[in-house]
């Protein structure tokens, strides 16, 4: 008895000890998981590219309104840079364009990849570290969510 009662808790701490943590970097907002692909700069250091993957959890396909001068990229001194060229899928909004919102539509769990690129970024500035998302609420017409994602 001695003997199972020793294995059976040797089985469970080892169990708890080399449990897998589970992955809580998953950002979720109005039922869109926000996913960092890549942030990085050009070989000139003169253009900022973040990509990200939003994929929509809701039953239903749905329009993703995205408001493009609301939606900024931060960098290491806590300064927000407007962006250059927007691509959601196929969709691509310039900032020459003067296009107040992006408009997609999402179907349920379709990753869409997201890039955003600032082309008057500094080398001094360093790499982004935030992202400001600002998009249509899917249950209020209207209501605008922002989050800020840390890159």
């Amino acid at each position: 008895m001695k003997k199972v009662l020793c294995g059976l808790s040797f089985i469970l701490f080892t169990h708890l000890a080399f449990a897998q943590e589970i992955d809580t970097t998953a950002i979720l907002v109005d039922e869109i998981q926000v996913d960092i692909k890549q942030v990085g700069l050009s070989a000139k250091g003169d253009t900022a590219t973040v990509d990200l993957f939003l994929i929509s959890y809701q039953r239903n396909p749905r329009e993703f309104k995205l408001n493009t001068y609301a939606t900024q990229v931060g960098d290491s001194k806590g300064n927000y840079h407007l962006y250059d060229s927007m691509k959601m899928g196929k969709v691509l909004v310039l900032l020459a364009d003067r296009q107040n919102y992006l408009h997609y539509f999402m179907e349920e769990d379709v990753p869409v990849p997201l890039q955003i690129k600032v082309a008057t970024w500094t080398k001094d500035r360093g790499k982004p570290t935030y992202l400001k998302l600002v998009f249509e609420d899917s249950k209020e017409e209207g209501k605008y969510l922002e989050k800020i994602v840390q890159l």
